[in-house]
């Protein structure tokens, strides 16, 4: 019973002490903030903090520089950091697409074996089939076809001409296959096929 007594005097005493006990915080030379209920080094600018504070918001906005040591402004650093960083790999995405736009695309070129293929009279759909895109389009307006009769009311025709859009599209020559190939398009439809060797 008196070593009973003894031990529960022995923590009555103790309990204040670690009550007492303070918690430091500390930056060191690379940057890194630690925490510690033991004196820090000699030398370091070390911050006593209260483990029972209570964070409130406080009514001025957080300060960024090394007087600020909450959690929130903590908290509020990192976010602006990530923030920061996000607007620039968006800034540097987007500088990445603007020169790739720049950028002249190869020619693809079209092969001797797909050139053989097309025919007069393919639909423009087909022909994006067989000989995939090209790599100079021109829209050269409207040609206008011979002319037709049509109807312009009950019993009664007249003279119309019928107007087709004109497209012409380009292959460029390439290292494997030399040649420029010219495609004209009257109405969505292979009108004329040109093969030219280049060099």
């Amino acid at each position: 019973m008196a070593s009973m007594s003894r031990t529960l005097l022995a923590w009555l005493l103790l309990a204040p002490a670690l009550a007492a006990a303070q918690i430091y915080r500390w930056t060191d030379a690379q940057g890194r903030v630690h925490f510690s209920n033991q004196t820090p080094p000699p030398g370091v600018n070390a911050v006593v903090v209260d483990p029972h504070a209570r964070e409130v918001a406080p009514t001025p906005p957080p300060q960024s520089g090394p007087g600020c040591y909450t959690l929130a402004c903590e908290r509020e650093r990192l976010e602006e950091r990530e923030r920061r960083r996000a607007e620039a790999e968006r800034r540097e995405a987007e500088e990445r697409a603007a020169r790739a736009a720049r950028e002249p695309r190869a020619p693809r070129g079209l092969s001797f074996a797909k050139y053989i293929s097309i025919q007069r009279g393919m639909t423009e759909g087909e022909l994006l089939a067989l000989a995939g895109e090209p790599d100079l389009v021109s829209d050269q307006g409207i040609a206008i076809a011979a002319p037709s009769t049509v109807a312009t009311g009950r019993r009664q025709a007249g003279a119309a001409r019928a107007g087709l859009t004109l497209k012409t599209w380009t292959y460029l020559p390439t290292v494997a296959d030399p040649f420029v190939t010219t495609i004209t398009l009257v109405g969505g439809r292979v009108s004329e096929i040109e093969r030219v060797r280049k060099f």
